[in-house]
């Protein structure tokens, strides 16, 4: 099957940052509510954003209509429960723990800093990945340079494993350094963080 030009990227966006954003706006929201504590706001977050991916890859299925389209759903439900990890659950995590641990902050208060940063990290995390081919095109794995086996796969460009890297470490330590800056910003403001 040959993707439209300009879909793999679209795919990509929605998996970064149409995942992240959600969740980040969503807790902080929901936290300000005042009703229990952040990490409650943003299992809520999590729940909802992930529900409406569902009625997404629904939407997309019900549109296409044909045994194909049952492939591609079930890929891209796949692709997202990955994505939830790649791009939520493990960069908060290593994030909260960066923040604790270089800002010496609470725990719910770095979760606080590092899902504040989530979005910027999951931003970066598309720029590199749309930088090599561009929105337009598909030749994003294939970018007609030398060729590495990476993991058992040959004829992954060099470039693209490079990105994929780059991708990865962006991915998870980018909102700690996100948060870590906006703890360190709002230590020397002297801005405090509501406890949640």
């Amino acid at each position: 099957m040959t993707l439209p030009a300009g879909l793999v990227p679209v795919t990509v966006f929605a998996l970064t940052v149409g995942i992240s954003t959600p969740v980040a706006v969503g807790a902080h929201l929901l936290a300000r509510t005042g009703n229990g504590t952040f990490l409650s706001a943003l299992r809520t977050a999590i729940v909802g954003t992930g529900l409406l991916y569902l009625v997404g890859v629904g939407v997309v299925w019900a549109i296409a209509g044909s045994l194909e389209a049952a492939d591609v759903a079930a890929m891209l439900v796949v692709a997202g429960a990955v994505a939830f990890a790649v791009v939520v659950w493990l960069p908060l995590f290593v994030g909260r723990r960066l923040v604790e641990y270089a800002a010496g902050v609470d725990s719910a208060t770095a979760l606080d800093y590092a899902t504040t940063g989530l979005p910027v990290a999951a931003l970066v995390v598309f720029a590199i990945f749309v930088a090599p081919g561009g929105l337009a095109t598909n030749a994003i794995f294939g970018l007609g340079e030398k060729t590495v086996c990476l993991a058992g796969f040959c004829g992954v460009a060099r470039g693209f494993a490079v990105a994929v890297f780059l991708q990865l470490v962006v991915a998870l330590l980018g909102p700690g350094l996100v948060g870590l800056a906006l703890a360190s910003s709002s230590a020397t403001t002297g801005d405090t963080r509501a406890q949640s």
